[in-house]
């Protein structure tokens, strides 16, 4: 068996978001823990963490690195949020608001661009053309909506007819299910 992937448009559209169930781990990835849900998709896609496909190591734990970064950038921000509140307001040092602003554009930045060049990816794998923002499509949505992306990729690429999805596994797919060809 293998999953039957469409080419030449997308399954359903962006914001088609409840198509496979209001709970189902494609739209609670999608919005809740967006990376996360990026991170499946790069492992079932077989993309590195960077969202650049290979066969590289890097590639085959591409979802453990992403949930690697994840955790790094909570860990880093919620360790500032609480330096800042054992300080007065007045008495917060200048260095802590700038660290948060540094890290979340960082973060920010790499999300964007590693979910751009996923679908990027995924568009180039299934010829699936531009309709809009020619040029700039990819990066206009992963910027805008990274979560619509997110879900719509996990639809596109689960067979979800057939397969069940998963909130926890490296492909957010249930076990058994057959790798993408």
């Amino acid at each position: 068996p293998q999953v039957n992937i469409p080419t030449g448009q997308w399954k359903d559209g962006l914001f088609d978001i409840f198509s496979a169930g209001f709970f189902h781990p494609s739209v609670v990835c999608g919005f809740c823990f967006t990376q996360i849900g990026m991170g499946q998709l790069m492992q079932r896609l077989r993309l590195n963490w960077l969202g650049e496909g290979g066969e590289d190591e890097s590639a085959k734990i591409s979802f453990k690195i992403v949930l690697t970064l994840v955790i790094c950038y909570t860990v880093f921000t919620v360790s500032l949020e609480l330096a800042e509140a054992a300080q007065y307001y007045y008495n917060i040092p200048a260095y802590i608001p700038s660290l948060k602003f540094i890290g979340g554009v960082l973060f920010t930045i790499y999300s964007i661009i590693a979910l751009m060049r996923v679908r990027e990816s995924v568009r180039a794998k299934y010829s699936i053309p531009e309709t809009r923002f020619a040029g700039c499509e990819d990066a206009v949505y992963s910027a805008a909506c990274s979560c619509c992306v997110v879900a719509q990729i996990a639809r596109h690429t689960g067979e979800y007819e057939t397969y069940k999805g998963s909130y926890f596994s490296d492909t957010g797919m249930a076990p058994g299910t057959p790798q993408i060809v």
